[in-house]
């Protein structure tokens, strides 16, 4: 079906102009659905940055987020399963046993310098007026200490799992652990994410206020 617009000065209807204008109106819908996503998107990324800096201060710890990258916990939890990690605890907060001790995240022992460690704290010790704990992996068929010689001190504990996520890790460890090294500095993906997010609002909007300025112009004339 035809659309038609004024009537040209021959008497006749100016299908061109009805033509042009459906084509402008879809244009703009196209460009304003493009804002609205990536407005969606930026608010997304913005979003999970907020979420963890409350998670933060709400569970006392750095780390409220964890991942666990190996199997070494299975069937318990999985790898790409989001943990949440609540910080700030005290040895005595901290409930041990084989099979029901808590889970928690912990710096490795032999290289505090590594990714933490995901196991459950089946041990308390103490010792020197210090509290020690002896962990375990629940798909590992040995304790730590007799498979890699740990003894967790209670200073290296960053917190314990409270809650799991199932698979939502995957998509956080992808935003978080993929890193483009720039001298000495480190970009994550969900830093670029989010920086060509609000350059591409930025360029829709000016686009948008460019064509508004030309649509003026012409209807002026």
């Amino acid at each position: 079906m035809k659309t038609y617009g004024q009537i040209g000065d021959d008497g006749g209807l100016d299908e061109k102009s009805g033509n042009g204008e459906s084509s402008q109106w879809r244009k703009k819908i196209s460009k304003s659905g493009l804002f609205g996503a990536a407005f969606l998107i930026l608010l997304a990324l913005i979003g999970s940055f907020t979420l963890q800096w409350v998670l933060a201060w709400a569970l006392q710890t750095s780390t409220p987020l964890h991942t666990p990258i190996s199997g070494s916990m299975e069937p318990t939890l999985k790898i790409g399963d989001l943990l949440i990690i609540r910080g700030g605890l005290k040895a005595e907060d901290i409930h041990t046993g084989l099979k029901d001790g808590d889970i928690i995240i912990f710096y490795n022992p032999s290289n505090p310098g590594d990714l933490p460690i995901v196991h459950r704290a089946i041990e308390k010790i103490r010792k020197d007026g210090k509290w020690y704990f002896i962990t375990k992996g629940d798909n590992n068929p040995l304790d730590d200490y007799r498979l890699f010689g740990w003894i967790v001190p209670e200073s290296y504990i960053i917190g314990k799992v409270i809650f799991v996520i199932p698979k939502v890790g995957y998509m956080l460890r992808a935003l978080d652990e993929t890193k483009i090294y720039i001298g000495e500095y480190a970009i994550t993906l969900r830093m670029l994410l989010t920086a060509v997010d609000m350059l591409a609002l930025l360029y829709l909007e000016l686009s948008y206020k460019e064509e508004d300025a030309e649509d003026s112009n012409k209807e002026k004339c």
